[in-house]
């Protein structure tokens, strides 16, 4: 069979929707820090992330999703704390991904249950996998979805869970 001269490829879209890693219980909740175990399993996934570069991260602003993130130590272009990714809804999150930029083609989002499943499930609908992340995820979940466009639907490709 003869080959074409040339071929088109899609360059496929990569999202990381991850949930901050374990913490301790307190009050204000906004201010909760990671746990011993949570800095443990932020730096495990930062170990399984450590080849990957970023060009946008959207962190919420709790001390918890900040601190996992600065334990991650991974590479991102553009980082950008978010207010709404604290109390919003997985509307925020779908919003945001909605309002990517074709720039942004590896982006990762550092967030809170139960958005965080909840947009990964509605984002990846129709993905064979959606059924993992259905009723929720554990502390330093990372939910990793491709996409043909920003404005489509995600398949989800990957959930890493905690080791511990």
């Amino acid at each position: 069979m003869e080959q074409p001269i040339f071929a088109v490829y899609s360059v496929a879209m990569k999202l990381v929707l991850m949930r901050h890693a374990r913490a301790n219980d307190g009050l204000p909740d906004k201010a909760r820090r990671l746990s011993d175990e949570g800095r443990e399993q932020a730096k495990d996934r930062g170990r399984q992330l450590a080849d990957t570069v970023f060009d946008s991260a959207y962190v919420s602003d709790s001390a918890r999703t900040k601190e996992t993130f600065r334990l991650l130590q991974v590479d991102a272009d553009r980082i950008e704390e978010m207010p709404e990714l604290y109390l919003g809804s997985h509307e925020t999150v779908i919003e945001l991904v909605r309002n990517l930029s074709e720039d942004e083609k590896m982006v990762l989002i550092v967030g809170h249950e139960p958005t965080i499943s909840a947009a990964s499930a509605l984002l990846g609908s129709t993905s064979a996998r959606v059924h993992e992340v259905r009723t929720g995820v554990s502390p330093s979940t990372a939910i990793v979805l491709e996409f043909d466009s920003w404005d489509g639907p995600g398949t989800i490709i990957d959930v890493m869970r905690p080791q511990s």
